[in-house]
């Protein structure tokens, strides 16, 4: 699914695909790291016009923007009853996002020991009618961070353009939330995956280049949130399953 700027105040599929983000443990942004389409997608010139180039930074900003104004609103809209009920609200309303109680406490203590260690604000979570929309946006961030770890698809890494902002992202990480950088090509996964149909049943092509990588993004993703077993495991770092199962 494609987000677009201003779908936290409703534009393209709004709030609906943003609350949708909640199904999900991790996030893997695809930039144009060729940085020659525009925020929505749209091609606007040819990689050997470098004055007209779009970093793909940018996107990752605005990206990031969009995911803590929507967070950052929709407690805003209720913060009269969040302070006065209190951190149990606080921490209530957070937990909406399909994250339990106490991964959410953890956040807020992170914030509170923040604030203590570097404003000497001691107890601030409880004394929520002294915070300024900056404490909010601190929170916010803090949250998603914990929340939704990203990781990018660097697309489009075989057009010449796009090795210097590749270089530039992956230098500049950790950045606007996302941990890690895979640089990779649609058009050659699609010819790889073209290539393994047609040999089905004889030897695997081999990956090489900017092909097979989407699955080294997935895992790269997968590696940024504990993983969930779903069943007993004999060795945290094999995953060998008990014996007998």
């Amino acid at each position: 699914a494609g987000l677009v700027p201003g779908a936290y105040r409703g534009r393209g599929k709004g709030n609906k695909f943003l609350d949708d983000l909640t199904d999900s443990d991790v996030l893997v942004h695809i930039l144009d790291s060729s940085g020659v389409s525009d925020a929505e997608g749209n091609k606007i010139c040819d990689g050997d016009d470098r004055q007209q180039l779009r970093h793909p930074i940018d996107d990752l900003e605005w990206i990031r923007n969009e995911l803590v104004q929507w967070v950052y609103h929709n407690l805003l809209y209720k913060w009269e009853s969040v302070v006065r009920r209190g951190r149990s609200k606080l921490i209530g309303m957070l937990s909406g996002y399909k994250q339990n109680q106490a991964f959410t406490e953890d956040v807020l203590a992170a914030v509170e020991r923040f604030l203590a260690e570097e404003k000497g604000r001691e107890g601030a979570c409880d004394e929520l009618e002294r915070w300024s929309e900056a404490d909010l946006h601190r929170l916010v961030s803090a949250f998603l961070g914990a929340r939704f770890p990203m990781a990018l698809a660097l697309n489009k890494s075989d057009l010449p353009s796009s090795s210097r902002h590749v270089e530039d992202i992956r230098s500049a990480l950790p950045l606007h939330g996302a941990h890690v950088g895979i640089s990779m090509s649609a058009h050659s996964e699609m010819d790889f995956a073209r290539t393994c149909l047609v040999r089905r049943g004889g030897p695997s092509p081999v990956a090489s280049g900017t092909e097979g990588r989407v699955l080294d993004c997935l895992q790269s993703a997968m590696s940024l949130r504990r993983p969930v077993f779903v069943f007993p495991v004999s060795d945290m770092r094999t995953y060998e399953p008990l014996p007998g199962i």
